[in-house]
């Protein structure tokens, strides 16, 4: 009787813990997510200028759906971050070569963060069963 409480104290810590782990998971798949279609969303939007001529007026983001008019005047060269603070000028086949690379390591990680979610959520499964089988056996 008592190592059935036990038990069932253990099992209802773990998944209180895998519950807890799911959600912090379930957050970095949003984030990692958001963070590949904005890479996507880039590499679009440069792979657009390279058609685009010294001079041309395009429309520039600025956020929450809004632009502002503005003219290219140089075609050849993208400012991107490299860390706070922290920028570089490449060519925009550089910068999309880049983007290619941070995409394929985001989809990695989005996968791996999917994996182990799954797994989680398999545990907390095996969980549920085992706590169901002892609470049947006190019956």
């Amino acid at each position: 009787m008592a190592g059935e409480e036990e038990a069932i104290r253990r099992l209802s810590s773990e998944l209180n813990y895998l519950n807890e782990q799911s959600k912090v998971i379930s957050n970095n798949l949003s984030l990692l997510s958001s963070h590949r279609n904005e890479l996507a969303l880039s590499k679009i939007t440069l792979e657009g200028l390279k058609g685009v001529k010294q001079g041309n007026e395009i429309l520039i983001p600025i956020g929450a759906g809004s632009f502002v008019k503005g003219t290219i005047s140089d075609v050849n060269t993208v400012i991107t971050t490299l860390a706070r603070d922290v920028t570089i000028e490449r060519s925009i086949d550089e910068t999309i070569t880049k983007l290619d690379e941070t995409l394929k390591e985001v989809e990695k990680n989005l996968g791996q963060n999917e994996a182990t979610l799954q797994n989680i959520s398999a545990r907390m499964n095996e969980i549920e069963m085992q706590a169901e089988e002892i609470l049947q056996k006190k019956q």
